[in-house]
C-alpha cells in the first residue's frame, strides 16, 4: 500500500508538545544542578583539606627558613629593588661550600612578599598563604583543564581524585614553592593544549608564553617542564594531537627566554648568570642532604608515586594498558608525564616527590579514564553507579594516604626512606619488640 501525495499524518497536539518539551527542559535543568551541586561539594572538600591545618609536622623546615629570610629582606628593600636582593644572595652564596635555596625564585618570594606587606603577615604566614592559596587555585582549574579535555563526567571524577590527593594537601600546608610551582606547570600544560586546538588564536599563544615566563621565574625545575613540552609539541607529527604552528614554537621558546633574560639581568649579566648556575649545580651536588635523600634510580619517582598514591598509580598505569591514538587528551597527558618525569630523574641528588608534583594531574586523569572505561564494561548496572563507587573508593584511599603518611606520620619531605618508614613497609628493632611484646600480653 502506498501513500498518495494528497494524504497527510495527524498533527501531535501543541498542547502535547509543550509537555514533552517541559519533561526535556526539567530533565536537563536537573541533570545540572546535579552537576553543579557535586562540583560544588567536591571543590568545597578539596578547598576545606588544602586550608584547614592538619599537617603532623610543626617545625620549621629549611627551605622554609630560608623563604622567610627572603621575603624580609623582599620587604626591607622593597619589591622594585629585588635585584639587590638578589645580588646579596649570590655573593652569599660564592662564599658557601653548599648551595641553599635560591634567591632568583621571583615569582613566588615577590607575591609572598608582597601578600605579608598587604595583609600585615608574617614572612611564614605570607608563604603559607601564597602556597595554600595556589593550591586551590590548581584544584579549581584541573577541574577546568579535565572539562575542555574531556566533559562533564571526567571532570568530576578528576576533581575528586585530586581533591584528596595526599601530596596537594600536603603542599598547602607547608611554606614550600612546590605547589605553587605545581600550578604554573598545570597552567602551562592547560595552554599548551588549548594552542594545540585553537591554532593561532593571538589570546591562547600571549597566554601561554606569559605562562611560561612565570613558571621559569618561579624555579629552576621549570627547565624539565619547557622541555616536556617541546618535546610533547615535536611528536605532534605523529601522534596527531592538534595542530603545532610556528607561532606556538616561537612562543614556547620565547616565553622561557624573557624569563632568562630578566634573571640574568638581576645577577649581574648573562655571562654571570651562566657562571653563577653552573657554580650552584655544582655546589648541589656536594649538598650533604641532598646526596643522603635526593639520589636513586631512574625510576624512583615511580616508586615514590605508587607510596604515596598506589591506587591512582595503579589505575593510571591500567590507563596507559589502554591508550588508543584516537584518545588524544590521554596520550597528550602521557606523553608529557614521561617527558617530564625522565628529565626529573636525570638530575643527580635532585630527586624528590615534591618537585614532581604537577604530575599527579597527568596520573590522575589517566586513572580515571581507567575508571570510566572500566565502569562500561558491566551492562547489566549503570556505568555512572560503578564509576562513582570507584571514585569514591580511590579518594578515600587518597585521604588515608595522606592521613598515614603526614599526619600520624608528621613527613616533612616525603622522600622515599621517610615514605617506607611511615606506612610501616619497614619497623627498627625497638618498634617490633613492642609489638612482640603486646601480641604476647594478648
Amino acid at each position: 500500500m502506498e501513500l498518495s501525495a494528497d494524504v497527510s499524518l495527524p498533527a501531535i497536539p501543541e498542547q502535547t508538545t509543550n509537555v514533552l518539551a517541559g519533561k526535556r527542559f526539567l530533565a536537563l535543568s536537573w541533570s545540572k544542578a546535579l552537576v553543579v551541586l557535586t562540583m560544588a561539594t567536591l571543590l568545597g572538600i578539596g578547598t576545606f583539606l588544602r586550608l584547614y591545618p592538619t599537617a603532623g609536622y610543626q617545625h620549621l623546615g629549611t627551605d622554609e627558613r630560608d623563604y622567610m629570610v627572603f621575603v624580609k629582606q623582599i620587604q626591607a628593600a622593597g619589591i622594585w629593588n629585588y635585584d639587590a636582593v638578589v645580588q646579596v644572595y649570590v655573593e652569599r652564596q660564592y662564599k658557601l661550600r653548599e648551595a641553599v635555596v635560591p634567591a632568583t625564585r621571583v615569582a613566588f618570594l615577590a607575591p609572598a612578599a608582597l601578600c605579608a606587606d598587604l595583609f600585615h603577615l608574617r614572612a611564614f604566614r605570607a608563604l603559607r598563604v601564597t602556597a595554600a592559596t595556589a593550591g586551590v587555585l590548581l584544584l579549581f582549574l584541573c577541574a577546568l583543564f579535565a572539562y575542555r579535555l574531556g566533559g562533564t563526567i571526567p571532570m568530576m571524577g578528576t576533581t575528586a581524585l585530586l581533591a584528596t590527593g595526599p601530596l596537594q594537601i600536603y603542599l598547602c600546608q607547608r611554606a614550600l614553592i612546590d605547589g605553587y610551582f605545581a600550578f604554573w606547570a598545570v597552567a602551562a600544560l592547560w595552554l599548551a593544549w588549548e594552542n594545540l586546538q585553537h591554532p593561532r588564536h593571538t589570546g591562547w599563544l600571549v597566554s601561554y608564553a606569559l605562562c611560561l615566563t612565570i613558571l621559569v621565574l618561579t624555579k629552576e625545575t621549570a627547565a624539565f617542564v619547557v622541555c616536556a613540552l617541546l618535546g610533547t609539541l615535536l611528536l605532534n607529527r605523529f601522534l596527531r594531537l592538534g595542530t603545532v604552528t610556528p607561532q606556538l614554537l616561537a612562543a614556547t621558546i620565547a616565553g622561557p627566554a624573557i624569563a632568562v633574560l630578566l634573571l640574568a639581568t638581576m645577577v649581574g649579566g648573562f655571562g654571570e648568570w651562566v657562571r653563577f648556575y653552573q657554580m650552584f649545580a655544582a655546589k648541589s651536588r656536594t649538598n650533604f642532604y641532598c646526596m643522603a635523600a635526593q639520589d636513586g634510580p631512574w625510576y624512583r619517582y615511580a616508586i615514590d608515586f605508587a607510596l604515596v598514591t598506589p591506587a591512582i598509580v595503579a589505575f593510571a598505569i591500567g590507563g596507559i594498558f589502554q591508550l588508543r591514538k584516537c584518545d588524544r587528551a590521554g596520550v597528550f597527558m602521557a606523553v608529557f608525564a614521561a617527558f617530564a618525569l625522565i628529565g626529573l630523574s636525570c638530575v643527580k641528588y635532585g630527586m624528590s616527590l615534591r618537585f614532581a608534583a604537577f604530575c599527579d594531574l597527568p596520573l590522575t586523569w589517566l586513572a580515571c579514564s581507567q575508571v570510566l572505561a572500566l565502569s562500561r564494561r558491566f551492562p547489566g548496572v549503570r556505568p555512572a553507579l560503578i564509576a562513582a563507587g570507584l571514585f569514591f573508593v580511590l579518594a578515600a584511599v587518597g585521604l588515608n594516604q595522606y592521613v598515614r603518611i603526614f599526619v600520624k606520620g608528621g613527613v616533612y619531605d616525603p622522600i622515599t626512606n621517610q615514605l617506607v618508614a611511615k606506612l610501616e613497609m619497614q619497623k627498627s628493632p625497638e618498634t617490633v619488640r613492642a609489638e612482640l611484646a603486646a601480641a604476647t600480653k594478648h
